[in-house]
This record gives C-alpha cells, sequence and structure tokens, in this order.
C-alpha cells in the first residue's frame, strides 16, 4: 500500500465538518423535537462514529498520525454534549462518563509509556544521546498530528520535566559534547534576576490583597508559573549541551528552553568565532534575554533551517548565533568535521 505525503483535507475536515453542521441543523428541527430519543441517538452515532471513520478513511494512505482520530472523535464528544445538553440522553450519559475519560486515558498511557522507554534507552546509552525535549516533541507531533500544537504543549511539559527531574549532562568531554554556561556567567545572571523576582512578587501580592484577593492570587500565580519556566530554563541549560552528533552528521545547539537547532554539516558553509552582529544576514541569537546575553559564535549556513525558540515558536534563519564554552577548540573541532564531510 502506498503512503501519500498529504491527505485530502478537504475530505478528511470537510466532511466531518459537513456532519457536524447537519446534526445541528437536526436538532433545530420540529421533528427532532418530536422524536427526541431516536434522533439523539442517531446524532450521537454519527458525531463519533461516522465522522472520526470518515476522517480515518480520508487520511490512512497518508504521513498523517492516526492518533489525530482522536481529535476528530472528542470534538464529536464536546459537540454532543453541546448539542443535547438540554436532553436526557443515557447513551451521551454513558460516553461522557466512560468512553470520553477512557480515551483521555489511553492516550495519557501512550505518553507515559513512550517517555518511560525514551528514559530506558537514554539510561542504557553511555553517551545519552536521548534529548527530553526533542523526544516529547516527536511524541506530541504524533498524537496530534500537529507539529506546531506538539512543539507547543511538549515545552510546557518540558518545564515540569527539567525543573523536577532534569539533570545535569555529566558526559562533557569537550570532543563531542560543550557547554555554554561556564564563562559567561549566565547562570549566576538568571538565578540573581529570578531571585529579584521572586522578592518583587512577594512585595507586589501583599499590595494587591489588600485591593482585592482574587486578582491578587491571579497575578501572584502567574509570576510564579514565570519564576517556574525561568528555573527550567536555568536547569535545561545544564542537562542540554551543544553536542556533535556522529550518529547522524548534525550539529546540536541548546541554550535550555530558549532555543535550539539541528544543523546538517553539509548546510554549514562557514563557522566564526566572534561577537560581531552579521549583516546582510536573517540571523537568530539563541538566547533568552537577547540584548543581555552575549554570543561568541556564528555559523553561517547555506540553507535556512528551523530555530525552536521558547514556548515552541519556530522561526527560520540562515545565521546561528550563540554562546559556547572554549570556542576556539569547538571551532576547530567544527570544521574537522566539516572537512571529514567533504571528504
Amino acid at each position: 500500500m502506498t503512503t501519500t505525503n498529504k491527505p485530502d483535507w478537504k475530505l478528511a475536515l470537510g466532511i466531518p465538518f459537513g456532519i457536524f453542521i447537519s446534526c445541528f441543523l437536526i436538532t433545530l428541527s420540529s421533528k427532532f423535537k418530536s422524536n427526541q430519543q431516536l434522533l439523539s441517538e442517531a446524532i450521537i452515532i454519527d458525531l463519533l462514529i461516522t465522522a472520526p471513520l470518515v476522517y480515518y478513511f480520508a487520511i490512512r494512505n497518508s504521513s498523517v498520525s492516526k492518533f489525530t482520530i482522536l481529535r476528530v472523535f472528542l470534538a464529536g464528544v464536546i459537540i454532543a454534549g453541546w448539542m443535547l445538553n438540554s436532553h436526557t440522553n443515557t447513551l451521551l450519559d454513558i460516553i461522557k462518563t466512560w468512553v470520553a475519560p477512557l480515551v483521555e486515558g489511553v492516550i495519557i498511557i501512550f505518553i507515559v509509556g513512550k517517555f518511560y522507554s525514551a528514559n530506558k534507552k537514554a539510561k542504557q546509552s553511555e553517551k545519552n544521546n536521548i534529548c527530553f525535549l526533542n523526544y516529547c516533541r516527536s511524541v506530541l507531533k504524533e498524537i496530534t498530528g500537529s507539529e506546531k500544537a506538539g512543539n507547543i504543549i511538549a515545552s510546557e511539559i518540558a518545564v515540569f520535566y527539567y525543573a523536577f527531574l532534569g539533570r545535569k549532562e555529566k558526559n562533557i568531554d569537550n570532543k563531542s559534547k560543550f557547554t555554554s554556561y561556564k564563562e559567561n556567567g549566565i547562570l549566576l545572571f538568571l538565578g540573581t534576576f529570578l531571585s529579584l523576582f521572586i522578592i518583587e512578587i512577594t512585595g507586589v501580592h501583599f499590595i494587591l490583597i489588600l485591593w482585592n484577593s482574587t486578582i491578587a492570587w491571579i497575578i501572584t500565580l502567574l509570576s510564579l508559573y514565570t519564576c517556574l519556566q525561568l528555573f527550567a530554563h536555568i536547569r535545561a541549560i545544564k542537562a542540554r549541551p551543544i553536542t556533535f552528533n556522529s550518529n547522524n552528521s548534525t550539529l546540536e545547539i541548546y541554550n535550555g528552553l530558549a532555543g535550539d537547532v539541528v544543523i546538517n554539516y553539509d548546510n554549514i558553509e562557514s563557522v566564526e568565532s566572534s561577537s560581531k552582529i552579521p549583516m546582510n544576514r536573517k540571523y537568530i541569537i539563541l538566547a533568552l534575554l537577547r540584548k543581555l546575553e552575549k554570543h561568541n559564535c556564528i555559523i553561517y549556513l547555506k540553507e535556512p533551517v528551523k530555530v525552536i525558540r521558547i514556548f515552541g515558536i519556530v522561526k527560520s534563519t540562515d545565521t546561528v548565533l550563540f554562546y559556547v564554552d572554549g570556542v576556539k577548540y569547538f571551532t576547530e573541532i567544527l570544521n574537522l568535521q566539516l572537512n571529514r564531510n567533504v571528504g
């Protein structure tokens, strides 16, 4: 069976959407009022079985993940609950009470299983080449069927992972893996900023609570989550070193949760040890606070690559600016890799 890259989205999304609209129009008709029980069950079957099946047959021979059928099913559950909420329907109650939570549970078990497998492989590997955030993105892309959605959700999951479970990379040999925090004092800077931010939050909270306690707690909780994100970023800087990946001839450049990019050696035009800002180039600085964090290395690319920034935001660039410890030795090794690749 041949697999096409993209399905016919007019069929895959158009027909299920048409089913949803048709079911809604039926609930507005006079016949629905006189045959509520029978038509309600027919609507539920169309929303939860017919629409997902149509979607499945439209994408089955494409590269779109089969797990995306769950999105159509859950959309059907939500729409059915909204349409038929005012009508007593035993079948709908069963689906909302048992089936929907079961599907959600299966998704959670699948995700946990994938992460457990990745963690097990990482422990078995002496070089521990599996990056949690990258793996998380790939798993969620498979489940959601959307790279953008997968990146966004993965970025939020990564906050909690690196804040509470992420560990400092110990296998730094300055040959295949390089740090980016020892020579520039970035951890001290971010740690100081985090401490001052927490003190500021505490003061603002007590001032706001005198005016409105609800608003005070909302602002405080949002601020505390921002602190958690910054703390996770600090830990991720230690856990995600800049890596020469010999398995697939790529350079993996990470800066905590602020940004990362994977570059093929054959796409690198040149590398330069410099803190300048390139002219007439579409550059991206891999930094959380770009105006405050300096860079000491520039990689010029033949073709643009995608850089994944914080919150899963994807941008394109042909020039990557970043900081690496031991930049002279790093550039020497990279040039050796490029010469080998050419040879």
